[in-house]
This record gives structure tokens, C-alpha cells and sequence, in this order.
């Protein structure tokens, strides 16, 4: 590489001028294009991942609380069938 003051030659790596002391114009490498994080550069397997099941207990808790419903509406249903807003 040459000087740009003096015109002498110097190592590539030189950071000043061996001869003239001056500072040598660096080569620049341009910085890689960074993309911004999406859906779409994410692992596909992480994001398409399934969701647990639920366990055993949590099913019969859903069925209990969904029958109790039930079983409440029927006797409302029985017991005061005014409360309804329709008639039989």
C-alpha cells in the first residue's frame, strides 16, 4: 500500500506511514445486512410446536363443572319455571 503523503510504499497491514509518520487510509469492509427478527426467520419447529394436552384430572374437572351446570339448570328448570324467560 502507498503512502497518499509521501508516495512510499508500506505494508499492507501499516496503520501510519513508516517513512512520513502519517496515518494510512484504512480499508473499510461494509457491515453485513441485518434482517429484522419475523415470524418467518424464527425455527419453524419451535414455533410450530404442539400444545400439551391436558392431564386426566383436568378433563373430569371440565366434564363435573359442565354436568353441576347442567344438573342446577334442571332443577331451576323444575322448581321455578318462572324464572325462565319462556313458557311451557
Amino acid at each position: 500500500m502507498f503512502c497518499p503523503s509521501c508516495g512510499k510504499q508500506n505494508k499492507e497491514t501499516a496503520v501510519f506511514c513508516e517513512f512520513c509518520g502519517k496515518a494510512m487510509p484504512q480499508k473499510t469492509t461494509p457491515l453485513p445486512i441485518v434482517q429484522p427478527v419475523t415470524q418467518a426467520n424464527l425455527n419453524p419447529k419451535k414455533a410450530a410446536a404442539p400444545k400439551p394436552r391436558l392431564s386426566y384430572n383436568a378433563k373430569r374437572g371440565i366434564i363435573t363443572g359442565v354436568l353441576l351446570v347442567g344438573l342446577v339448570l334442571v332443577v331451576l328448570l323444575i322448581y321455578y319455571p318462572s324464572i325462565f324467560p319462556w313458557n311451557w
